[in-house]
């Protein structure tokens, strides 16, 4: 099968999505089908390639500035330059389907090629592609809405790695069937590292762009509430450990001095891939205390690295924790965290199954079966 997927994210630029994108072209493309992947330019990548994994990449011109985000105009551009090589492309080859990484703004390309070339199309949502997802685009998703609902209509199939990013989807439209098809995680690469130190500090981790929804700023000021139980109860000490950077770190760093928990925080920065490997095969707990997800991989990669997992109910938090850690609402999460900064053996426990869940259910050469199997249309629902 050949296979033509339209994201305007691909790693090294972007988040979770182009994650997704990347490993799933390389399942895709190990199981003998052609996958091509049209994306945006950025700094000195090239502008065609083919990787070690037999994955053609061409990369169009794009006004994007930062790598880990895109403002609307820029995707606009990455769209326009997009329309034009896919169109180059159709014109010389015939592709099977077309596997899209968003329906904003990758969407309106997938429709006009399916119009234009018969393509068959499957939308993969982000998250923020759906309506009412990001505040900021409100007024831009009211213009956009019949266009997204003409996106949906069309499409073979619509995918939501989340029943909660389904259930997002249907509240703005209902009329659409949407498969599920969780992410994946490189479990090859994110590993445990044996058996925990015994150490005199409880590390706790978050990994993730800091900005306002991520929710960490109901998180630090209990802190010392934290530790007051843990040292009364263990005579251990806790860190929370911050790997990540964004527009809310100052906010985050002012709240950390406002409440005098200083010695408990560190903000590490932005890490490259194997540097947050060995964070989360130092740590002892993970927490995720975000207001909003799609499905988070960085839960995944800490299960996949044996860590206990504390988040929120947000999207995600159904099909990733279960055993294996505590779904707690956000003002709760600061008793979850102790509590499992008391208790050890269900930290143990809670890691070693985080571990077999992801081995069970989330290796991207599963979940790249799955998305095979909607391609050659065979349902998934």
């Amino acid at each position: 099968m050949k296979i033509l997927i339209i994201s305007h994210e691909y790693p090294p630029i972007g988040g979770g999505g182009a994650n997704a994108c990347l490993f799933l072209a390389r399942e895709l493309a190990a199981k003998e089908n052609q996958v091509t992947i049209v994306t945006a330019a950025y700094s000195d990548l090239p502008t065609d390639e083919t990787t070690k994994a037999g994955v053609r990449i061409y990369r169009v011109r794009c006004k994007r500035k930062n790598k880990e985000k895109s403002s609307f105009p820029e995707m606009l551009s990455y769209l326009v330059n997009a329309w034009r090589k896919a169109e180059e492309l159709l014109k010389d080859a015939h592709y099977d389907k077309c596997l899209v990484f968003f329906g904003i703004p990758s969407g309106p390309l997938a429709l006009h090629l399916k119009r234009k070339y018969k393509l068959p199309y499957v939308v993969r949502f982000g998250g923020g592609d759906i309506p009412g997802a990001q505040k900021r685009y409100k007024y831009l998703y009211m213009v956009l809405a019949p266009v997204i609902r003409s996106i949906w209509k069309n499409a073979d199939n619509l995918v939501a790695n989340s029943e909660g990013l389904k259930q997002r989807a249907l509240g703005f439209d209902d009329k659409y069937d949407i498969s599920i098809i969780e992410n994946g995680v490189d479990s090859d690469f994110f590993v445990p590292n044996g058996e925990k130190s015994d150490s005199d500090i409880i590390k706790i981790l978050f990994v993730s762009r800091l900005i306002e929804g991520k929710g960490l700023q109901y998180v630090i000021p209990s802190l010392y509430d934290i530790q007051r139980q843990v040292k009364a109860q263990t005579g251990k000490s806790i860190a929370l450990i911050i790997v990540g950077d964004g527009p809310y770190r100052e906010t985050l760093e002012e709240l950390v001095a406002k409440t005098g928990t200083k010695g408990l925080v560190s903000f590490e920065g932005r890490k490259d891939k194997q540097e947050v490997r060995e964070y989360y095969q130092k740590a002892d707990i993970f927490i995720l205390p975000s207001l909003s997800e799609g499905m988070p991989n960085v839960v995944l990669e800490a299960m996949a690295s044996g860590l206990p997992i504390v988040m929120t109910p947000c999207e995600g938090s159904k099909e990733l924790v279960t055993d294996n850690g505590i779904i707690s609402s956000i003002d709760k999460i600061p008793e979850s965290i102790a509590q499992l900064c008391i208790n050890e053996s269900m930290r143990n426990d809670m890691g070693k199954n985080s571990r077999k869940n992801v081995e069970a259910s989330f290796r991207w050469e599963s979940i790249g079966e799955r998305y095979l199997k909607m391609l050659n249309n065979e349902d998934e629902k």
